[in-house]
């Protein structure tokens, strides 16, 4: 290198004395000190510095990454903003080309984001749970990074009373204290504790989040709580009567749904982020937990709560030994048998074995292919199928050993969850006066009075509500009143002023505005066609609310599927992710 810059130097004496013309020198000296960059590298290749700033400097000057799916969905159980920078990261990484939603927030139960991984809605899960992540692995995910990488790999759960209490051990447990408990699928506020309160009958008020079970505790509503030891350990107001066994932390993984290629881009795009975007998002690297004693621990749950019955208390932490006696006899109608199901086991790693009560008196146990199950609207969770209310049609009961029959579930539609259907709600009286955006509209009741309708079940783009927002030259904003615009147009082809409609009354939201399900006179449900066109999106966080959800949910798949309308724009914002950015933008 010493002797190229030598030569250099001698000629550029030379060109010095030779060219009198000060413009070709100066364009002679750019191009020789060019040569020179490009001619002398380093014998190492040298690292850009690594940002820690913004997702945006990040990224800048590097090629986008190519996917092969269009649209990304971030499956969340924690709060959308702790995943913004995230999302706008992978955005800058992967190109307007891919649409990505977050999907989910601190409200989810938990079933709710096992039956979406099973529906494999979401194709990045940020699982939370350890229990979770076992679901996520049943159902073929694929590990990409730990979460909560600087705490320890393993946990504890706790049994926590009021420290005023007198309970100081499992032992001054009785059937008359009541504990509050997290969701069926919380390693830490259920699984782990009802396998350590095994052989217990106690008052069970569950499906809360560890907040909530901490204040029912401090209130008195409850003697006794389950959560995580770090969420009790610094209480002053709590005393910690027991630890659980260690268990291991959660991961987030990748749907099978994705290629082989579009995971292997998105893992290493996800590792490769800044500091503070994984920490906002708490990832990180490292290897898969291992949950082969969390499984074990489960599976004996499992067996213990196969005969409890949470919707009556005390709840029974065991079995007895047989069933109760009871009269066998198989009706003559095998073509429809009703009964409630009061009794679960795992019969094989594949296999799920219901025991059913019979409206006829006869016990039946229900073997169905977990695959199955999981096809079945409304029985995501064997656990959470207890006390339910079941018609299963077209199977010929088979006698099988100790006088029980059984019913082999060969195909989803063999088995149906019966729901209660809201209806007194459901009226017709009500006349269309104006279509107000795409999701809301006002009507006329029988004595005339005016009330809006806002749609359950889904969401649309934003309609500009000022001639401030008419005239933004956002980008996003642009896009999503082009939206909008779009959906209000539908809407007013498919409802009429003067039309009258069904309302399937569900809610009343914070602005006075009635939640309901917009039907048709011949019965059109409207959720369903707008959602089906591509030009609205499942509005999740409220989907609680929707009775008819599986048809919602099932015109969303085609949709996506088909990539109709707002599935194929790659620029497209989800509503309510443009409503948060909104507020962000104005608070700031």
């Amino acid at each position: 290198m010493n002797l190229s810059y030598n030569i250099i130097n001698t000629n550029l004496v030379s060109i010095m004395f030779n060219y009198r013309n000060h413009r070709y020198f100066i364009n002679f000296l750019v191009l020789v000190v060019t040569l020179g960059l490009f001619g002398c590298s380093p014998s190492e290749p040298q690292k850009s510095p690594t940002p820690t700033s913004s997702p945006t400097s990040s990224t800048s000057g590097i090629p986008e990454q190519k996917l092969e799916t269009s649209s990304l969905t971030i499956g969340i159980l924690s709060k959308p903003s702790y995943y913004e920078e995230l999302t706008t990261y992978l955005r800058d990484k992967l190109g307007n080309k891919v649409q990505i939603v977050i999907d989910g927030d601190e409200s989810i139960p938990y079933e709710e984001a096992r039956k979406r991984m099973i529906n494999k809605e979401w194709d990045i899960a940020f699982t939370l749970s350890p229990i979770l992540s076992v679901a996520a692995k049943n159902n073929d995910y694929h590990f990409a990074a730990r979460m909560f990488p600087n705490n320890p790999p393993y946990y504890q759960a706790t049994l926590f009373t009021k420290s005023t209490s007198s309970i100081q051990s499992l032992n001054d447990l009785k059937s008359t204290n009541t504990i509050a408990l997290g969701d069926f699928n919380s390693a830490s506020s259920f699984y782990v504790p009802a396998y350590d309160l095994f052989g217990k009958s106690l008052r069970v008020d569950m499906g809360h989040r560890g907040k909530d079970i901490k204040d029912l505790v401090k209130t008195g509503k409850a003697d006794v709580g389950a959560a995580a030891y770090e969420a009790v350990t610094n209480d002053k107001d709590l005393r910690i009567i027991h630890l659980s066994k260690e268990i291991p932390g959660s991961n987030v993984y990748l749907s099978p749904k994705l290629s082989e290629s579009d995971r292997q881009i998105i893992t290493k795009i996800l590792l490769n982020a800044p500091d503070n975007i994984r920490k906002q998002a708490n990832y990180g690297g490292g290897e898969e937990s291992d949950y082969s004693q969390l499984i074990k621990i489960s599976q004996r749950t499992e067996e213990i709560l196969r005969c409890a019955n949470f919707q009556q208390n005390p709840v029974n932490f065991y079995c007895s030994d047989s069933y109760p006696d009871q009269k066998f006899s198989i009706s003559n109608n095998t073509s429809e048998i009703l009964g409630r199901i009061n009794g679960w086991t795992r019969q094989a790693n594949e296999i799920e074995t219901f025991k059913l009560s019979g409206k006829d008196n006869t016990v039946y146990q229900i073997i169905v292919p977990r695959k199955i199950l999981n096809q079945i609207s409304g029985a995501s969770n064997p656990i959470a199928l207890q006390g339910k209310e079941v018609k299963i049609i077209n199977i010929v009961p088979q006698k099988a050993q100790g006088g029980i029959f059984e019913l082999k579930i060969t195909e989803p539609n063999q088995l149906n969850i019966l729901e209660d259907i809201p209806k007194s709600s459901i009226q017709s009286n009500y006349q269309v006066k104006q279509v107000d955006d795409g999701d809301t509209i006002t009507v006329t009741d029988v004595s005339n009075q005016e009330i809006r309708v806002r749609f359950a079940c889904i969401d649309t783009a934003e309609t500009p509500k000022s001639d401030a927002e008419k005239n933004s030259d956002n980008p996003a904003d642009k896009n999503q009143f082009l939206w909008g615009n779009k959906e209000k147009e539908r809407l007013e082809s498919i409802i009429k002023i003067g039309d009258q409609v069904k309302l399937n009354i569900v809610d009343t939201d914070r602005y006075g505005r009635k939640v309901a399900e917009v039907r048709l006179e011949d019965g059109t449900f409207i959720q369903q066609i707008l959602v089906k066109e591509g030009l609205a999106m499942i509005y999740r966080q409220y989907l609680k609310n929707c009775a008819s959800a599986a048809i919602v949910e099932q015109a969303e798949a085609e949709a996506k599927q088909q990539g109709l309308n707002i599935w194929a724009d790659s620029q497209f914002t989800a509503p309510w992710d443009w409503r948060s950015q909104k507020k962000s933008s104005k608070k700031s």
